[in-house]
């Protein structure tokens, strides 16, 4: 009788480990990233069918960070002067000027400009007569001298083409100095920016 108990509780224990054996492990599927979006809307002040260069919504955390943002044109949309759009991308912005975004998801136009005869022109200043174009570029050079060459003193508006030495169309009071490769390097907003020489046509 003993052994027959002995065999049948045997028996039970090896079935007990056989079922727990066919129990599967629950497939744990790895984590999905969620895509960061942000958006916010700017004024375009210029654009090409690789570029953007717009103008930031007043207000927007955009804005707090940079006046102008220099965005791909990735599906060659065109654009004009004035126009709103809408920029959805990463959240991520780089340190240069003007401002650069992370990843550009899309752009959207909002509204269309109306029809104007004169635009907001690129940022230029007229030194010793010749004209300096802003090359959207920060200055690289390091341990410079202190001293500057010169100050823009007057301002037009930036629908103009400055006509006096010293003069700007994006505003006054700035100090600059002689670059290399006919260049001017004009300090705003404690960084040197570089503007280059271009004929005027």
């Amino acid at each position: 009788m003993r052994k027959s108990k002995l065999f049948l509780t045997v028996i039970m224990v090896i079935f007990l480990f056989t079922a727990c054996g066919k129990t599967e492990d629950p497939i744990i599927l790895p984590e999905q990233e969620e895509l960061v979006t942000a958006t916010f809307q700017a004024v375009v002040l210029e654009s090409s069918d690789t570029s953007i260069l717009a103008e930031p919504m007043e207000g927007s955390f955009e804005s707090a960070s940079s006046d102008q943002f220099s965005i791909p044109n990735k599906e060659g949309i065109q654009l004009q002067a004035g126009d709103v759009i809408e920029i959805e991308y990463d959240g991520s912005i780089m340190e240069s000027y003007p401002a650069q975004l992370g990843e550009v998801y899309r752009i959207t136009l909002i509204e269309q400009a109306e029809s104007k005869t004169v635009w907001d022109r690129i940022p230029m200043v007229r030194i010793n007569d010749k004209l300096y174009y802003d090359t959207g570029k920060e200055s690289t050079i390091e341990g410079r001298c202190g001293n500057m060459d010169g100050q823009i003193t007057s301002t037009v508006d930036g629908s103009e083409i400055p006509t006096d030495n010293n003069q700007s169309n994006f505003g006054s009071g700035f100090g600059y100095q002689y670059g290399k490769d006919d260049t001017i390097e004009i300090f705003m907003n404690e960084k040197w920016f570089v503007f280059e020489y271009r004929e005027e046509k």
